[in-house]
């Protein structure tokens, strides 16, 4: 099995390439902060009835809350109008994940890459992928994995150490049930799970907008909840983000 990721020598993830120091001890409320203090997310793509009334695809948005609802970060997606037209769900873009005060805490970029069975066969080098940034740093990369059924993540970090590998169903679509991903350390035991909620049969017929739930084990290191947040959205735009 894959267990690296080919890359050029650097330094690992540390609390500052967080934005953290070692004194911070209390939770707040900008930078990481939010992420660090809450074991559940709450992921809510924005409806824009633009793309609803005309059918033309839209950057999208996304509220990120804690449990009780409280708002803790933005996120937007930036791509041109032609990527989003002639591409559709294989676009590339950046997402910016900006917290209460509008800065940007986090960045994801994921490039135009092909998408199929035939191009998994090329891996590494014809799968999606998405690139994790924090304050400029890269934090890490997830990449799908080649596989016949189930869709697979294999999560590395900043020095291309596979840290994490991420399992979905078979069958992505379930009838007014959830679709989980379960997230796995490198020995198989559970780490997080990554839940696409059923929304109703109107909102999931008529609209791609798309809420998923996020429920870290207790303890995560900062950086593996990064990683492991950033795969939601990379989830989203393969296999649930679908052409009008």
């Amino acid at each position: 099995p894959i267990v690296q990721e080919p890359q050029s020598e650097g330094v690992g993830v540390s609390d500052v390439h967080l934005g953290l120091t070692p004194e911070d001890v209390q939770p707040v409320l900008t930078g990481l902060g939010p992420l660090k203090s809450h074991n559940r997310l709450l992921i809510k793509q924005k409806l824009q009835t633009c793309e609803i009334l005309t059918g033309c695809e839209q950057e999208n948005r996304f509220n990120v809350t804690g449990a009780e609802g409280d708002i803790l970060y933005w996120a937007k997606e930036n791509s041109g109008c032609c990527d989003r037209f002639l591409c559709g769900n294989i676009r590339s873009f950046d997402m910016s994940i900006t917290d209460q005060t509008t800065n940007e805490v986090m960045r994801f970029f994921r490039p135009l890459t092909c998408q199929g069975c035939c191009c998994s066969a090329l891996y590494p080098h014809c799968t999606q992928a998405l690139t994790v940034s924090v304050n400029g740093e890269t934090v890490g990369t997830v990449r799908e994995r080649a596989t016949w059924w189930n869709p697979v993540y294999h999560v590395f970090d900043s020095v291309g150490n596979q840290v994490l590998k991420i399992r979905g169903p078979a069958c992505h679509f379930s009838l007014c049930d959830d679709v989980n991903f379960q997230v796995l350390d490198t020995d198989g035991a559970e780490m997080a799970l990554i839940s696409k909620k059923w929304m109703g049969c109107f909102k999931e017929a008529l609209t791609d907008a798309d809420n998923f739930v996020i429920d870290f084990n207790e303890g995560l290191p900062l950086e593996t909840k990064v990683l492991i947040f950033a795969s939601t959205f990379l989830i989203d735009m393969m296999y649930f983000e679908m052409n009008n």
